[in-house]
């Protein structure tokens, strides 16, 4: 072997699995821009094809360069996609359809929520007890209830809007905590033995649930405003049901479609089905306007299938390799969604406090929910200092009452209301998603204990002994 190809394999072993794969993306992503580019107009400068390729490249690039400095990647995702629609001259280059932007998201909401769904496990509930139930719903309710009432006061939304606001803000991420857990992990912290790791993780999948549930609700209410009082009132709850019956139904259809001959063939064409019924499940619903249908119903579409299906881990790894596709996408266009000339400053401040006063809300309805268990005080402030980041769910739910609204040719007001809530749920990602994972790494070694590898080793050299000296008096 030559010292090229040994500095080659050096150099590949020590790069990180993540970087080497965004990397494959990009090169993926310019061949096909460059296919495009001789065979179509389109990829022109101020086309939709050049304008998907600068801002997916882009967002890629900024998320792997925040990744390798410990900062959460969406964050640069997000500024990129800030920065592509208010810089004059480049936003006349990459200037990308509504209808085409507001579709994209919705294909991105429907990867991150079949990703959510493939990964809940009920069973995490009887492992760590009723403490996972207490932690996805109190804090998620208090929260919005508070950022509600606030944007009433200074916002001056309606409440029916303010609730929607409330709830996109309210679901944490498990994007943000899953990392920063397992580098806690790797610095042997006590957060494995005490069942920390199982609880966040499985409270902030059904978080994730509660608040989407509750989130559709509200759009249901929200654009039925026009409909007789008794349909208002029932929209939500029918679309929950019809939801929830349909992600039922499907998922059973996919524990027999296709029959069990071979697993190989099994993982593919189960992959292939259950994005494209995915897919149908969310435009289908919202061309029936039923648009809070459609998104529950892949969720819980998921959590059936693989039930049944036990672990597939090829349907998982496909939607995985998607989403890092996806987080680009949705975090880029999400910031597309942000005009400067629509901010004033008083409406800057005003946001601010009222994220400020429901994070405090929040955290003590979080140590409120895991008062009744084994977990120290310490512990109880790290795991309510953990469930401040947020910033998938904001991103994927947070422009889709934008979305709906420029789909239904809405009233300027209500555009004026969808923009509101884009406004806030990008705020609210740039201040809790860097503020949970500062304050989940840096009082860790003041909140958790670690564990005592000396310790340990000595006890197993005890160990030793004494089956030594019992084989002895055998002997």
């Amino acid at each position: 072997m030559t010292d090229v190809q040994s500095c080659q394999g050096c150099f590949f072993k020590r790069c990180p699995d993540r970087v080497l794969k965004v990397f494959a993306y990009i090169i993926l992503i310019t061949a096909l821009y460059i296919t495009c580019f001789v065979t179509t107009t389109l990829s022109k400068p101020g086309g939709p094809i050049f304008s998907l390729f600068v801002l997916v490249l882009l967002a890629l690039v900024a998320g792997l360069l925040l990744k390798i400095v410990r900062i959460p990647p969406m964050l640069g995702m997000l500024l990129v996609g800030i920065a592509l629609s208010n810089i004059p001259k480049v936003k006349e280059w990459t200037s990308l359809d509504a209808k085409i932007s507001s579709d994209l998201k919705t294909i991105s909401l429907m990867i991150i929520l079949m990703k959510g769904g493939l990964s809940l496990d009920i069973m995490d509930i009887k492992r760590v007890g009723f403490a996972v139930i207490r932690l996805a719903f109190l804090p998620c309710f208090v929260e919005a209830t508070v950022f509600a009432i606030m944007s009433v006061l200074l916002l001056k939304l309606p409440w029916i809007w303010a609730f929607l606001l409330g709830f996109v803000i309210a679901a944490v991420t498990p994007a943000i905590i899953v990392p920063c857990l397992d580098e806690l992990k790797k610095r042997k912290f006590k957060i494995e033995e005490n069942n920390i790791t199982t609880m966040l993780i499985s409270a902030s999948s059904f978080d994730d649930v509660v608040a989407i549930s509750a989130y559709m609700v509200c759009l249901s209410s929200a654009f039925s405003s026009d409909k007789p009082l008794y349909l208002q009132i029932i929209q939500g709850p029918l679309e929950i049901l019809i939801g929830i019956a349909l992600g039922t139904l499907l998922g059973i259809v996919l524990w027999v479609i296709p029959p069990a001959n071979s697993d190989k063939v099994d993982s593919r064409i189960r992959t292939a089905l259950i994005l494209v019924l995915g897919l149908c499940s969310v435009f289908g619903m919202s061309h029936l306007n039923f648009n809070g249908s459609g998104p529950l119903s892949v969720i819980v579409m998921s959590l059936t299938a693989i039930k049944g299906w036990g672990e597939d881990q090829l349907v998982t790894d496909v939607v995985d390799k998607l989403w890092i596709l996806g987080e680009p996408l949705l975090f880029g266009l999400v910031g597309r969604d942000i005009q400067f000339e629509f901010i004033t400053l008083e409406i800057l401040w005003k946001t601010l406090i009222v994220i400020f006063v429901a994070l405090f809300f929040r955290l003590g309805a979080a140590f409120a929910a895991v008062s009744w268990t084994s977990l120290t005080v310490k512990e109880k402030i790290f795991v309510s200092f953990s469930w401040i980041p947020k910033a998938t769910v904001q991103a994927a739910i947070g422009s889709y009452a934008l979305a709906v609204a420029v789909e239904k040719n809405a009233d300027e007001i209500v555009v004026e209301y969808s923009r509101t809530i884009v406004t806030v749920a990008v705020l609210i990602i740039l201040i809790s998603a860097p503020l949970g994972s500062i304050l989940m790494y840096f009082t860790a070694p003041l909140l958790l204990e670690r564990i005592d590898t000396g310790h340990c080793q000595l006890a197993e050299g005890e160990e030793e002994e004494e089956d030594e000296q019992e084989n002895d008096e055998n002997v």
